[in-house]
């Protein structure tokens, strides 16, 4: 429960839509993303109605109203908590030594495929079903590039690349390139398939030797 009320508040990852409030708002809040969580578990996004959650979650709509303004926005609390197991996965990446900053790339991939397969909610929701609501396709864009930078930070940490004016967009079309095949292994597959994946690693290798060579020095 503790998480989803981190997930539900987080300001680093979306500040807009979340905002502090009471004890028993945050514990009403957390319940509301919980038990979207058990439903997601049970089918798929499009299945589940904000009255769906109120009524499971016992808690009447007008008082649900004050803490999330529609079922998207629920929904985005749950990809907060999958974005925050993301983000945990790739700081642990500074603790380990890598050969190479393709090998970097890769593992970062794996953790993302590995975050994503923990819960089934995650998959169904990240890559099964699209927002409709602008407010919140604007807030996950902000999100992903967040994660691309967080990714792009790491591998400046631990190599020496070549300076380009232009690395966050270069970073955040890298990580569209993983993502948009993880989706469409998902969304043919219905899971990540051992493939699919290589794909991915390769195809946002290959993307990045546009800008850097083969092999870079490890910064000492």
């Amino acid at each position: 429960m503790d998480k989803l009320v981190d997930a539900s508040l987080s300001p680093d990852l979306a500040s807009r839509p979340f905002k502090f409030t009471s004890k028993q708002g945050r514990n009403r809040r957390a319940q509301l993303l919980s038990i979207a969580f058990e439903l997601l578990r049970e089918k798929n996004p499009e299945e589940i109605s904000f009255a769906d959650i109120c009524k499971k979650a016992k808690i009447p709509r007008p008082s649900a109203y004050h803490f999330f303004p529609n079922v998207e926005a629920i929904f985005h609390g749950i990809r907060l908590l999958h974005s925050e197991g993301v983000v945990e996965k790739l700081i642990a990446l500074k603790n380990q030594n890598f050969r190479t900053w393709k090998e970097y790339i890769e593992k970062s991939i794996d953790v993302a495929v590995e975050v994503t397969n923990s819960e089934i909610a995650f998959p169904r929701l990240i890559y099964g079903y699209r927002m409709s609501h602008p407010e919140m396709r604007l807030v996950g864009q902000e999100l992903d590039a967040k994660l691309a930078n967080l990714t792009k930070e790491g591998l400046v940490q631990k190599f020496e690349l070549n300076h380009l004016d232009t690395l966050d967009r270069v970073f955040g079309v890298a990580i569209s390139i993983a993502d948009s095949l993880l989706k469409l292994s998902y969304r043919t597959y219905g899971d990540f398939t051992p493939w699919m994946v290589g794909e991915a690693k390769k195809a946002t290798i290959s993307y990045l030797l546009n800008y850097f060579p083969e092999d870079c020095e490890p910064r000492k």
